[in-house]
């Protein structure tokens, strides 16, 4: 049975109307998705988001799961300290400093996260590693899924502290991760030392795996016993999900129950005594329930219906490459060999896990990952993507422009991308208008947590700029614009010196916004600060008389979604009929695009420093009607039930 709960040919954006009612009314149409796909199949609806840039996959997955939505994410080969849920959500100790200079390797296990654990559903590390663990933790291997995860959370350790000379196991190291070392170290005999050998992996079967099966006598009979062969299809099981894996361990399985029933009926055992026999009956019974148990799960999503057949799919993966081969982007003849063997070698690897979720969601170029393996029900995110990559002559860029141009669905998070959209060609049936991920929840509790927070009330009105400094050099989406509001402050200076400069000392260019601001004469009005968590950044902004974020992207970001949910007055550039149309309303903020606009807003605030008009709180509403987290999973649910129409 299917159900579509949208109208997906309505022209019309409900937020267009202004109604808060009406967009409740949507969401809760949306959202009747998740219920009633869990009452028609039993089981909540599965969905696997692939790359977590900026936690938003974290943050998406997050807030589907406490709508009723089973959703993983796989986050593979990146450890970027904004990519790492400990940065979102870890109660981390005041200070980050403990974690490294290197925001590619934070170094968590370095600094008291209070008790706060990183939840078992965002899986992070090596790609092959992260693919064994998901396996494992879909098949039900509860064992294997918790030595997977020791190895997925050591190998994040061993990256954090790569280039620390003095070791790793120099600073802390938790004891279930030692366990792991003891566990897989080297193993000792009277014979001597031996090559390293892990117990956990003779665990899982390696030594079978390796040979054993195959493997013959001088006499020409097989040495493999029955463990052994219980052992093998567990590894398969385990480790090499596939077509021909699924094949080998089935073979396996089957001669093991051939042996079974030869004899359970009757062989060595006929002259025994009935007691015997009944014995080795029931024995033997066990031992066929038990390796029924091993026969690879059944591929129960609806990405699995969805999937094409492996002709078929031979097929379409050829005429992806034909096009491919086509693409204008010229590349060097190295690039042109590796660009064919990544597009079609790299995403095979995730084949296995795919088919146990109903929706695939690729994040960037992850896109790529469900499409070459066959998948139809899949979307690409956009989160800054679409500005300048798909139109780049590179490998990226090719595999960019193919992945948003064949996806079903394709997120559009950030509103200045409107045109590139248009430019791709992308079918506007095909693109929803989503909110950057985010959870309001969290900043709503907090504020009501903490009412004592609030800018003073006498002394200099004091700006807030978290953003990270980075604004001579490179692409427009990388840079802030930070000179925008240094130059700014200057210009009141020569007014007025009752108000504060605060920076967050972070980013490329630091130093460039510290000889900027001593060549302008206004060391006197700024203040520096270490970077922070989550939290001591909103502590920040809600002891702020406004924040300052942007200049250079005219859209709204993270801060400036957090800053608005908090109650405190944004000054940021945006684009006024974009967001309007994005959004449905135009979000209330003191928009600024140049000096001399920033200059103006921040007089503005000067003036009325406690915000008698209520900026800040007209803020909070809006990110409640147009930005909540509900609003955010309804969205997607609208997509998903187009994906997912006549497949459950």
């Amino acid at each position: 049975m299917s159900v579509s709960y949208v109208d997906v040919d309505s022209e019309s954006h409900p937020g267009q109307a202004g109604s808060a009612r009406a967009i409740e009314a949507e969401n809760a149409r949306a959202l009747r998705l998740i219920s009633d796909f869990h009452q028609k199949t039993g089981r909540p609806l599965r969905v696997l988001h692939i790359g977590n840039i900026a936690n938003n996959a974290y943050n998406n997955a997050r807030i589907q799961r406490k709508s009723g939505i089973d959703a993983d994410v796989l986050c593979y080969n990146y450890y970027h300290i904004m990519g790492c849920p400990e940065w979102e959500d870890g109660a981390l100790q005041e200070g980050t400093s403990a974690l490294g200079k290197d925001p590619f390797r934070p170094d968590w296990w370095a600094t008291s996260l209070k008790g706060w654990k990183r939840p078992r559903w965002f899986v992070q590390g090596p790609a092959g590693l992260c693919i064994e663990y998901l396996r494992a933790k879909n098949a039900g291997w509860r064992t294997t899924t918790y030595l997977k995860w020791l190895d997925l959370e050591l190998a994040a350790l061993q990256d954090a502290r790569s280039g620390d000379d003095a070791g790793f196991l120099a600073k802390y190291v938790p004891g279930h991760l030692r366990f792991r070392l003891w566990l897989g170290g080297p193993v000792r005999s009277s014979y001597g030392d031996r090559q390293p050998l892990s117990l956990y992996r003779i665990w899982l079967g390696t030594l079978v795996a390796n040979g054993v099966l195959g493997r013959e006598s001088k006499m020409g009979r097989s040495e493999a016993n029955w463990l052994d062969r219980i052992s093998a299809a567990a590894w398969l099981r385990i480790t090499r999900r596939g077509p021909q894996a699924d094949a080998e361990a089935r073979a396996a399985l089957g001669a093991l129950r051939e042996d079974v029933r030869r004899l359970r009926s009757g062989g060595i055992f006929e002259k025994s005594s009935s007691f015997a026999r009944s014995l080795v009956h029931s024995f033997l019974a066990l031992l066929e329930r038990i390796m029924l148990k091993l026969v690879p799960v059944s591929e129960s999503g609806c990405v699995a219906r969805s999937m094409s057949d492996p002709v078929t799919r031979a097929q379409e993966i050829e005429t992806l490459l034909a096009e491919i081969r086509k693409d204008p982007a010229e590349l060097d003849g190295q690039s042109l060999k590796y660009r064919e063997e990544y597009i079609t070698q790299h995403p095979r690897a995730f084949e296995d896990i795919l088919p146990h979720y109903d929706v695939i969601q690729g994040y960037a170029i992850d896109g790529l990952i469900p499409m070459m393996n066959g998948v139809k029900n899949f979307c690409c995110y956009e989160h800054g993507t679409l500005r300048d990559i798909p139109f780049e002559n590179n490998l990226t860029g090719l595999i960019c422009r193919i992945s948003f141009q064949h996806a079903p669905a394709a997120f559009v998070t950030n509103s200045d991308v409107l045109p590139q959209v248009e430019r791709l060609g992308l079918k506007p049936e095909r693109v929803f208008h989503l909110p950057h991920a985010f959870d309001d929840r969290k900043l709503v509790e907090f504020r009501a947590a903490h009412p004592e927070l609030a800018p003073p009330k006498s002394g200099p009105v004091i700006f807030f700029s978290p953003s990270r400094h980075h604004w001579k050099h490179g692409a427009a989406s990388w840079r802030k614009g930070n000179d925008v509001v240094i130059r700014a402050a200057a210009e009141i200076a020569r007014e007025r010196s009752d108000f504060k400069l605060v920076f967050v000392e972070w980013g490329q260019e630091v130093t460039d916004s510290k000889e900027l601001i001593e060549e302008l004469g206004l060391s006197k009005l700024v203040e520096w600060v270490p970077t922070m968590s989550k939290r001591e950044l909103w502590q920040r902004y809600c002891t702020s008389h406004a924040v300052v974020d942007q200049f250079v992207i005219p859209a709204l970001g993270g801060v400036g979604f957090e800053t608005m949910a908090l109650g405190v007055r944004l000054i940021s550039a945006i684009d006024r009929e974009q967001t309007a149309l994005f959004f449905g309303q135009e979000p209330p903020l003191l928009v600024a695009g140049n000096v001399a606009e920033c200059a103006a807003r921040m007089r503005e605030v000067i003036q009325d420093p406690l915000d008698s008009q209520r900026r800040g709180a007209a803020g909070s509403q809006w990110m409640s009607t147009f930005h909540s987290a509900e609003r955010i999973v309804a969205l997607q649910c609208k997509a998903y039930s187009n994906l997912l129409l006549g497949q459950w």
